[in-house]
């Protein structure tokens, strides 16, 4: 088994981002997705699925560090989901090429249909 299993077999889970510390992240990026621009603060339904996101993933690595967190809305946090880019705006570019691709997909379904 390893190392990380055992630890968190005996530690627990890490603990999530308290809600004060994704507060500060918000706020400080207007209630904004990052890479999409979806905005927050003007209509309830975009507020509810802001999420935080790690630039560089958790998962692989990335700190718990205000620097490495930015808004994101739930479906361009699942695009990026734990790829590691070496910007910030590598992050934004693949997640904003990505939506287009699907974007495309859906619009062709939608005529086929």
């Amino acid at each position: 088994m390893a190392f990380k299993r055992l630890k968190k077999f005996f530690a627990g889970p890490t603990p999530h981002l308290s809600r004060e510390d994704a507060m500060k992240i918000f706020k400080r990026d207007h209630f904004k997705c990052h890479y999409c621009g979806l905005d927050g603060l003007h209509r309830f339904e975009n507020w509810l699925i802001l999420t935080i996101d790690h630039i560089h993933p958790h998962a692989k690595g990335g700190a718990r560090t205000l620097d490495n967190l930015v808004t994101a809305c739930q479906p361009c946090n699942v695009i990026k989901g734990k790829r590691i880019f070496k910007s910030a705006q590598e992050a934004k570019a693949y997640v904003l090429a990505k939506r287009e691709e699907w974007r495309q997909a859906f619009q062709e379904q939608v005529k086929a249909a």
